[in-house]
């Protein structure tokens, strides 16, 4: 991250908290005597919840609270539902032993949020909360909560990984929102059932268990088939001493060069799962095929390009790989169409096979093999430019060789000889 994105975080995460920290201190001086029993229920119910979030991504966890704290916006006086949702959440960051600057923060944007919420509320017709009067105003106050949820810590996040926030709100968290949405409906029905029997409320508890054990179970099953083929790819690596950890480090350059490029964060995720499994289709490879000093026979060769179809059929039925299928089939096309397995040309291969062929030629010809000894970086590059235009997408290698450079990396040269033998011919590697 950049000296100022660092600088603009800090302020944007200063600014929260500061009104944050102004709503509390205004819900707790204008605090009117209300009776306590409920909201203090509620809010020991929204703290249990809090302490048992759902995390769907590295930046961000779905709760079933959200759904309470919603509740209460509806239910309860502005000042009574601010103090309810900032001691909910600060109080189970502080269990949980989330650092104070993240207390501080979710605690001050989760009381601008629901501040917010109630003010939109406070437009509609007032009193007890009826579903035929109130639903329409209970919608767009929800709606008002979400957004400001989502836009508050999508901009934080944006702002601390050097990205936009409006791509982070619109793709890297798309999924937590769609997650998120679901529960307002329900905060909707717990304030219509408070309203006319509050004991019943008991009986939002199975469901609510089964919600969150809904979430987590899709999680897990999600991270477990991952973490799954990711070994499996490991082991497949790890077979042959030359190609150890090789998946690994295609993830890494591919991912570099997917951010150099400037693309989204939605396709940097892709690029990177893809990487790490691309080579699944070698599990079928025998021994002697794997390691053999000298050249492939035809019969062999034919066995050794059916591995990326063999991949991405491994993957193809699960439904968390299906947008990572093509980048796995076509990682070995070539842009003037002399590629296997499907012979596509130029913008028919998909960006991210294009990239992922980048990273998986450099890593290739970087690391000993039976057949020869590893190329020094920089005639590992100078191929990879050599090939720029016929193996291998231009735009690609530019941007490998701007990140090689970023890093500190001497290039001797090749940066500069790029333009000119973007056309020549590659070798295959």
């Amino acid at each position: 991250m950049s000296q100022e994105s660092q600088s603009t975080a800090r302020i944007f995460i200063l600014l929260t908290i500061l009104v944050g920290a102004g709503i509390i201190a205004w819900a707790l001086l204008s605090l009117q005597p209300v009776q306590w029993l409920g909201p203090i229920v509620l809010g020991i119910c929204a703290l249990i919840a809090d302490l048992f979030p759902v995390r769907l991504s590295e930046e961000g966890t779905v709760s079933v609270a959200a759904a309470l704290d919603f509740a209460a916006v509806i239910l309860f006086p502005p000042q009574v539902s601010v103090l309810l949702v900032a001691v909910a959440t600060g109080l189970s960051d502080i269990i949980g032993r989330v650092p104070i600057i993240r207390v501080l923060f979710n605690t001050s944007q989760l009381a601008i949020s629901a501040a917010l919420a109630a003010k939109v509320y406070s437009l509609g017709p007032g009193g007890i909360f009826s579903f035929q009067t109130h639903a329409l105003w209970g919608l767009i106050s929800g709606l008002t909560f979400l957004l400001a949820n989502s836009f508050l810590t999508c901009t934080v996040i944006a702002l601390t990984q050097g990205h936009r926030p409006i791509e982070i709100w619109l793709q890297g968290n798309r999924e937590m929102l769609l997650h998120d949405i679901a529960l307002y409906p329900i905060g909707m029905l717990v304030a219509l059932v408070y309203t006319y029997d509050a004991p019943a409320l008991i009986l939002f508890s199975l469901p609510m268990v089964i919600i969150y054990v809904s979430f987590r179970n899709n999680v897990l099953v999600r991270q477990q088939a991952q973490a799954v083929l990711e070994t499996l790819a490991d082991i497949i690596d790890c077979r042959d001493p030359y190609t150890a950890e090789h998946s690994r480090r295609v993830a890494e350059y591919a991912t570099a060069i997917t951010r150099q490029m400037g693309l989204s964060e939605d396709v940097c995720q892709l690029v990177q799962a893809s990487a790490r499994i691309h080579d699944l289709g070698k599990v079928t490879w025998r021994d002697d095929l794997l390691f053999k000093p000298g050249k492939l026979t035809a019969e062999e060769m034919e066995r050794v390009r059916e591995h990326p179809t063999t991949g991405a059929r491994i993957v193809e039925g699960l439904a968390h790989y299906q947008k990572g299928v093509p980048l796995i089939r076509h990682h070995h096309e070539w842009i003037d169409g002399s590629g296997y397995p499907d012979g596509l040309k130029g913008d028919a291969i998909p960006l991210g096979a294009r990239i992922l062929a980048v990273a998986d030629a450099y890593d290739a010809m970087t690391t000993d093999r039976p057949y020869r000894k590893a190329l020094s970086k920089e005639e590992a590059l100078r191929r990879l430019v050599a090939g720029a235009g016929t193996q291998f997408d231009a735009a690609v290698v530019q941007a490998f060789l701007e990140w090689m450079e970023s890093r500190g990396e001497e290039l001797h040269g090749v940066a500069e000889e790029a333009a000119a033998v973007r056309e020549l011919p590659g070798e295959v590697v």
